[in-house]
């Protein structure tokens, strides 16, 4: 009986003992896994912070993004204008040009002027290229490379509104030509046929002359403008002279003999590139001379002849005139003899 007491009461001691472990081991699980859920919850809230910078710069970047496409949509004109100094004109117009057409571009205007002062010379002018707007800034580059930047500017012009109405001005203007068209088919009467025509004709004008200002800006826009002047170096001015009478005797000396020298040679070069024409010249000059002091030493020979005929002749005539004289005395003799 006792026995059975005891064991009834060992049973109980260990059914107590493991109803208390049980329960001991559930509170112990309750607050381990309160202690799991605070310090889930601490490390939701702890992170919570990362994770909205996070977002916030997600939704800076996508700003930026947007940003970045909405300029790139925008449509700009840019025009631009440099002044450069260089050594060689030719050599740098010729590689401005090269890199134009190799971008893709091309040469729309050029000049050029040549100056001179004091014996030297130098050149300035202008080329001006038309570039695929994406090329514009290093075509700026290989410019500034050229030679010394005097002068650089760029002016923009956003476009893209005038582009927006010029394209829904012309979308409404092509639904009215084909109204019209429509209407100008179904048209019953000429005179309703000649009203639908002219208003066509008008309506297709404005959108000829639309599109010619949209091809206009697309061009601006697709291709910009930059305008390069190029100068050489003009050179340095000579320095002022002294006046006459301000200058030293021995300057004034040295200046005369160089006058002298200078004119001398002069006389010697053009005396020295004048003889070849001098012997040229010489020879028909001398041949003519001979020539005619030939021909006149017969003439005086035939004039010499002729001088003493002429003598003898005049010679001749005072004797038979003695003679007849004579013979005039003896005829007036003979009638007294023949008294």
């Amino acid at each position: 009986m006792a026995s059975r007491i005891r064991v009834l009461a060992v049973v109980g001691l260990l059914l107590l003992a493991g109803c208390t472990g049980m329960g001991g081991s559930g509170d112990a699980g309750e607050a381990q896994g309160g202690g799991d859920g605070a310090q889930m919850s601490s490390g939701d809230g702890g992170s919570s912070q990362p994770v909205e910078a996070d977002s916030e710069a997600n939704a800076a970047d996508s700003g930026n993004i947007q940003a970045g496409d909405a300029a790139a949509d925008r449509a700009i004109i840019r025009n631009g204008r440099m002044v450069v100094e260089v050594e060689n004109y030719s050599t740098t117009a010729d590689a401005i040009a090269a890199r134009a057409r190799t971008s893709g571009g091309y040469v729309s205007d050029s000049n050029r002027e040549l100056h001179r002062s004091d014996g030297e010379a130098w050149y300035t002018g202008y080329i001006v290229v038309r570039v695929p707007s994406e090329e514009y800034e290093p075509t700026q580059s290989m410019v500034s490379e050229q030679g010394t930047v005097r002068s650089e500017e760029t002016t923009t012009k956003d476009v893209t509104d005038k582009l927006v109405d010029l394209e829904a001005r012309l979308t409404n203007l092509r639904e009215r030509r084909d109204r019209l068209r429509t209407f100008y088919e179904q048209a019953n009467s000429t005179a309703e046929l000649l009203r639908i025509e002219e208003e066509l004709s008008s309506v297709q004008s404005d959108i000829e002359r639309l599109e010619a200002q949209k091809r206009s800006l697309e061009q601006r826009v697709a291709y910009s403008t930059l305008r390069v002047e190029i100068h050489e170096p003009a050179p340095e001015p000579s320095a002022q002279q002294v006046p006459y009478h301000e200058r030293s005797l021995v300057a004034a000396f040295l200046s005369s003999v160089t006058d002298v020298y200078v004119f001398t040679r002069g006389l010697l070069v053009t005396a020295a590139s004048l003889a070849p024409w001098l012997v040229v010249l010489a020879v028909p000059v001398v041949g003519g001379r001979r020539l005619l002091r030939g021909r006149s030493v017969p003439l005086l020979g035939r004039r010499g002849a002729s001088e003493p005929a002429t003598e003898d002749s005049a010679g001749g005539g005072e004797s038979d005139a003695p003679q007849q004289e004579s013979t005039e005395e003896s005829d007036m003799e003979s009638p007294d003899r023949d008294a």
